[in-house]
């Protein structure tokens, strides 16, 4: 890592370094000085929330980074993290551990500490460790001075306001693609599963008289959300997935198991959002798109058997669609199907799998779905979002 990069985003932080060893104290310290604008030091974790708590009455705000050991006298690195991250719930701390210290390592992750490095401490591990941490830190205090920013500022509030939203939605679209990518390259797919059920569930939506009362932005992220519908496959292994024969009851139940921890994923990181924004992403209707998508009409789906309008309707639609995709799609285990024997199969599900409602209208709008999975299968571009 290159001095320069590493220093464009540690030149302006302060640090609190903490490690009751005097030699690694002193050896990390040459490292360290290099890069802070401040750098101070506590050898023990009493030491430590001293100087914290010193540095936010003389400066007003606190350290931007924590690099604390575990095992130390007085009052340990787990004691030391428990005190500050009651101050302050926010403040990113890199631990350093011995690998005899793993059990108390797995209770501090789960704590949500930023980062950890093992000892001896390798000085190309700790730059890179610190590069990553501080281009964090640096971004979230650049979200934190443009809100400022934009707090005061009254001329041209839209269009600026509509930059940002602009940027952030193309990342985010970016992102979920590549996620969405990912999945299908871990399935063996072709590349265009999760790209036809965006535009299958898009096409359903615009139709859907039960849909009208959602307004368009919010039919686009369903849609968009469906990208997401298989992310609990990740977890699932790959000879389960590829296996080129009947499952057996067990990696049934594996491979089942795949919406319910893709579902409670994706509501993690909702209810993470949720907590600093008050409200709900487009994470929640993808959590209920991958909890929800193999439950049935009838309630004999999973994976808790809702039945009817129990589903939430974003899972009612991306289930026909999904199934439509999966019987036209040649797998390890079968030759894909023709347009008109998926269509029949469909059809014979309605009231069973599949909403009436929405069977009816995915046999109206039939011949579109044929061109869109013709079309998106041979890489081509189609416009129906």
């Amino acid at each position: 890592m290159q001095y320069k990069k590493v220093l464009e985003y540690t030149k302006d932080l302060n640090v609190l370094y903490v490690e009751d060893d005097d030699s690694l104290r002193e050896d990390t310290e040459e490292i360290l000085e290099d890069y802070f604008a401040n750098l101070d030091l506590a050898v023990h974790g009493l030491d430590a929330l001293e100087k914290y708590n010193s540095y936010y009455k003389n400066h007003g705000v606190y350290y931007d980074l924590i690099i604390t050991d575990i095992n130390m006298p007085f009052m340990d690195g787990q004691t030391l993290i428990k005190e500050i991250n009651e101050i302050n719930d926010e403040q990113a701390i890199i631990v350093v551990s011995a690998h005899s210290e793993s059990s108390k390592l797995i209770n501090l992750i789960q704590n949500g500490i930023t980062n950890f490095l093992l000892k001896p401490i390798n000085p190309t591990q700790l730059i890179n460790i610190l590069y990553k941490t501080c281009k964090n830190i640096v971004s979230d205090k650049m979200v934190i001075k443009y809100q400022k920013e934009l707090e005061e500022i009254n001329k041209n509030l839209n269009e600026r306001v509509l930059e940002l939203s602009n940027e952030i939605i193309l990342t985010q679209r970016l992102s979920v693609e590549t996620i969405g990518n990912l999945i299908e390259s871990y399935d063996d797919d072709t590349g265009s599963h999760v790209k036809r059920i965006e535009n299958f569930t898009a096409l359903i939506l615009d139709k859907l008289p039960e849909a009208r009362e959602y307004t368009p932005d919010y039919k686009k992220l369903v849609a968009f959300s469906s990208l997401l519908h298989d992310i609990g496959k990740l977890v699932i292994p790959k000879d389960i997935l590829q296996k080129n024969g009947k499952l057996d009851n067990e990696e049934f139940e594996i491979i089942k198991s795949h919406s319910k921890v893709g579902g409670e994923i994706l509501l993690k990181v909702n209810e993470d959002f949720k907590k600093v924004f008050n409200k709900d992403s487009y994470f929640k209707i993808a959590s209920d798109i991958a909890y929800y998508h193999h439950e049935k009409w009838d309630g004999s789906g999973y994976p808790k058997g809702l039945k009817g309008e129990e589903i939430p309707l974003c899972a009612r639609v991306v289930s026909l669609v999904d199934v439509y995709d999966a019987l036209r799609s040649k797998r390890p285990y079968k030759e894909g199907f023709t347009h008109q024997k998926a269509m029949d199969i469909i059809k014979s599900e309605r009231g069973k799998a599949f909403s009436p409602e929405i069977v009816d209208l995915f046999l109206e709008l039939n011949e579109k779905f044929d061109e869109v999975f013709l079309a998106i299968s041979d890489q081509e571009v189609v416009e129906v979002l």
